[in-house]
């Protein structure tokens, strides 16, 4: 199983290494940095399950990166603890309404510290898990319309956003010309069949697919799989 993925971002080196020695010898792959930018430059990469956030940053607030997260990447379910020295109250009830999943304290519990983060990420975040669909690299955003691959945002049409979603609810599995027209144009609508092949063939070049494609079933329909060595497409 592959571990789950922990930012930490705190300036201060000496609890920086005793973060990452211990969420390492809990099982966790852990990345630090020591400032707030570099941090984000990273998020754009790849995405954590948890990020581990001081406040005092030499460059930018961690208050900030929180909101940063919380709107920029609102869409991803990453969890967020707090960990810094502000422990008054109000900051704690400022950094929990800004976002955070959790607040710790400074100096902390290592063994508190990995139950916080192993209960955080137990935690599902259903709001997101009842909106979102993915397949391999491509993760769509359905209240939102959103497509993204490898957290990158693709711009589709209606109608494109619409065939996928329906061939993602159907991966592995043939989605008939019939079915495609009836869902997403409306079983009144006639419509040229080269129509739906032009969507196709959009949709795969906005997506640049590279594991997984869209393949034609001809005389049926169109599957979207994951791509077979020496496969064939349309």
């Amino acid at each position: 199983m592959e571990k789950e993925l922990i930012y930490s971002v705190e300036d201060d080196i000496n609890i920086s290494d005793l973060i990452k020695y211990t969420l390492e010898e809990a099982g966790f792959n852990i990345k630090c940095f020591s400032n707030g930018y570099d941090m984000l430059e990273a998020l754009k990469m790849q995405t954590p399950n948890l990020v581990l956030l001081d406040i005092m940053l030499p460059d930018i607030d961690g208050t900030e990166i929180l909101k940063i997260i919380r709107t920029d990447y609102s869409y991803l379910p990453i969890k967020v603890i707090m960990l810094t020295a502000k422990s008054s109250e109000i900051n704690i009830v400022m950094g929990l309404n800004a976002g955070a999943d959790d607040y710790m304290p400074k100096p902390f519990s290592v063994l508190e510290l990995i139950a916080r983060v192993k209960a955080n990420l137990r935690k599902k975040n259903t709001t997101i898990e009842m909106e979102e669909m993915t397949f391999g690299e491509i993760k769509i955003i359905i209240r939102k319309r959103i497509v993204f691959v490898n957290n990158n945002q693709v711009a589709l049409t209606q109608k494109e956003f619409d065939l996928l979603k329906l061939l993602i609810e159907n991966a592995e599995s043939i989605v008939s010309r019939e079915t495609m027209f009836e869902e997403v144009w409306g079983k009144e609508n006639a419509m040229e069949t080269r129509t739906i092949d032009m969507h196709i063939k959009s949709i795969r070049q906005k997506l640049n697919l590279q594991k997984e494609n869209i393949i034609t079933a001809r005389g049926m329909g169109y599957k979207l799989t994951e791509m077979k060595e020496n496969q064939e497409i349309e």
